[in-house]
């Protein structure tokens, strides 16, 4: 056949009885006549051929399909073809690209947690920090009002006016009353208060 269009005996006669059983040489891929836009030749040219050709010319057979020959491992054949070194070396560098990327993320996860968490013990530590404060205003509030409490008890009544006699006497009863309340007497007062 080789001849018939040449005109020369083929000259690897031996090298095609090893490989014409290998998946790559198997493949119909190798002797398709269209579907690909560029073909090249036997003699390095590239053609155009962007529809089937509507008959068959001596030439047809020497053409080879670029983009097929770029295809994935499986061919039309359903003949498995083994993964060259480029595309095993690409093959582990996206996957290690990939496990760069998942553990960038888990990293970050980790990491957003771990800040959701502090934000939480930092914000119950505000509550904390403010109940605290509000108790302590509180307490110092109370405590300078027993102070000017302290202050209108322990005042001298016979050396005022009648008028702010009379006013100190209701604000020192208004006083007893509320020290009572709180309890600041005991029990010991309060009984003695109600045998008078």
């Amino acid at each position: 056949m080789y001849t018939d269009f040449t005109g020369k005996p083929f000259k690897f006669e031996h090298c095609w009885e090893i490989l014409k059983n290998h998946p790559e040489w198997c493949s119909g891929e190798l002797t398709k006549q269209y579907g690909s836009k560029k073909q090249k030749t036997v003699d390095g040219s590239f053609i155009d051929n962007p529809s089937p050709p509507t008959s068959t010319t001596p030439g047809s057979f020497d053409t080879i399909e670029l983009d097929s020959l770029v295809n994935e491992d499986i061919n039309s054949n359903g003949v498995v073809r083994p993964q060259g070194r480029k595309a095993a070396k690409e093959k582990n560098r996206r996957m290690n690209d990939d496990k760069g990327v998942i553990e960038v993320l888990n990293n970050l996860h980790c990491t957003i947690e771990r800040q959701i968490d502090f934000n939480r013990e930092k914000l119950e530590l505000k509550r904390e920090t403010l109940k605290l404060e509000k108790k302590f205003r509180e307490r110092n509030q109370r405590m300078k009002e027993r102070k000017n409490q302290e202050l209108i008890m322990n005042t001298d009544l016979n050396k005022l006016q009648p008028v702010l006699r009379v006013a100190y006497e209701k604000m020192q009863a208004q006083i007893m009353k509320e020290w009572e309340k709180d309890g600041l007497f005991g029990d010991v007062f309060y009984s003695e208060i109600l045998d008078l």
